[in-house]
């Protein structure tokens, strides 16, 4: 029979501490729960300290065995002689958080085994695949998550921890504490693209959507650390992002380039270009992979290999859900949503998603956007950190004199305050640069 992982030595210091150091009990109760000991005796042991605590009466020998009687659970939990044995021979109590860590482990490490077990019986009836590898993910993940955890953090370790992020911060000039994007406006909004956040940037077709992602990417992958951005395509394929990309970057006129009538000064541009993009981290997606959960299942595989740093989708509304929300498609929409704030969280990286804009603004005199216009979902607005609306008032307005100019109307900052600004765009070459320099 295969060992189950345990370490009874572990769990007999664990309680043989408290005997001594009863202010201990609260670090165990932070960290521990009755379950992560494997031993029946010690979890009845571990309930009756608990139960002392709480009624903030001294943990020693007498009154655990006196608790123990009038429960009638002595007998259980090994007898008076084992009792005795636990109170005297603990190893050292300034190894307290090491034992504590030795029974969380070998605690994760059954459920573990359980849960395997339970994957293992339940793939014998599979009638949906993908549904159910993304449920082993989040139940592998929901266990592995336990270890060393507690579902609490006390304020003064989280203050003591912020202070000293506020410090590392002061020490460097630059406002932008999360992800460079080089646009200034921007930057003063969000600080950056900061970890976690879900951001999205929604207009209607052909106002810049996806240059404006491809820009970001370009803009982020040139900073100094070279972070990595999976770059997820659903509708243009890889060869037509470098394509743009290219010409952002060597500022060629991307329709020259699609028909290879360039001059040497071109070329020349270009191959140093493309030495630039070969420098940066960016991974491109075009498999056409439209399940959210396939996506997520993508971006956990490049966290885990330490090449993520940002999330890029180009679009939401090409995502699907899950099958019982098929056919109701503001359900779907608000599951997507909902799992890309989930991933945004749990990979600890700004994710970003592209959305298209409802037909209903085009007949408004008014065509700048507004939160009811994004398609399908109410629950997008909720679920993001920060939304964006681009809009082209040269197109809309018919005004020649802001014909390159894109608005950018950030309607939600959950962080912060919120603004409108303006970059020009060079659609030819996919540019979107800053309307004035940095103040």
């Amino acid at each position: 029979m295969d060992q189950i992982p345990a370490n009874i030595e572990a769990e007999q210091a664990v309680l043989g501490t408290i005997f001594f150091e009863n202010y201990m009990m609260k670090t165990i109760t932070d960290k521990l729960n009755e379950s992560d000991f494997y031993y029946p005796n010690h979890k009845i042991i571990y309930r009756v300290m608990k139960d002392l605590f709480a009624q903030e009466i001294s943990i020693d020998y007498v009154t655990v065995v006196n608790h123990l009687e009038s429960m009638n659970q002595l007998s259980k939990a090994g007898g008076v002689e084992y009792i005795t044995q636990l109170a005297n021979t603990v190893p050292s109590t300034s190894n307290f958080l090491h034992y504590i860590n030795i029974v969380k482990d070998k605690a994760v490490l059954r459920k573990l085994q359980d849960t395997i077990n339970q994957i293992l019986e339940e793939s014998k009836s599979v009638s949906n695949t993908p549904e159910f590898i993304d449920d082993v993910e989040k139940n592998i993940l929901n266990v592995t998550k336990e270890r060393r955890a507690s579902d609490f953090v006390d304020v003064s370790i989280v203050a003591h921890r912020t202070l000293e992020n506020i410090a590392v911060q002061a020490q460097h000039t630059s406002d932008v504490t999360g992800l460079d994007t080089k646009y200034h406006e921007l930057n003063k909004v969000t600080l950056g693209l900061q970890p976690s956040d879900l951001i999205i940037i929604a207009a209607r077709p052909s106002v810049g959507k996806t240059a404006f992602a491809l820009n970001l990417a370009l803009n982020v992958g040139k900073l100094k650390r070279k972070p990595n951005i999976a770059f997820f395509s659903l509708e243009m394929g890889v060869d037509q992002l470098v394509m743009r990309l290219l010409s952002c970057q060597a500022q060629v006129d991307n329709t020259s380039m699609r028909k290879g009538s360039l001059n040497s000064q071109d070329w020349e541009k270009l191959q140093h270009a493309a030495k630039i993009l070969e420098d940066t981290n960016i991974y491109f997606d075009d498999s056409g992979t439209v399940r959210v959960t396939e996506l997520r299942s993508k971006c956990r595989k490049l966290k885990q290999e330490d090449k993520l740093d940002l999330i890029i989708i180009d679009y939401l509304q090409l995502l699907s859900g899950s099958p019982e929300n098929r056919g109701n498609r503001v359900q779907e929409v608000s599951e997507i949503s909902r799992v890309l704030k989930e991933m945004a969280r749990e990979l600890k990286v700004p994710v970003i998603a592209l959305s298209q804009l409802s037909r209903n603004l085009e007949r408004r005199e008014n065509k700048r956007p507004m939160m009811a216009d994004l398609r399908e979902s109410g629950s997008i607005e909720q679920d993001a950190d920060i939304i964006v609306f681009l809009y082209n008032p040269g197109d809309a307005e018919q005004d020649e004199s802001k014909r390159n100019q894109v608005e950018f109307i950030v309607a939600k900052n959950r962080s912060g305050i919120t603004s409108n600004f303006e970059l020009l765009f060079n659609k030819n070459m996919s540019n979107f640069n800053n309307l004035r320099t940095a103040e």
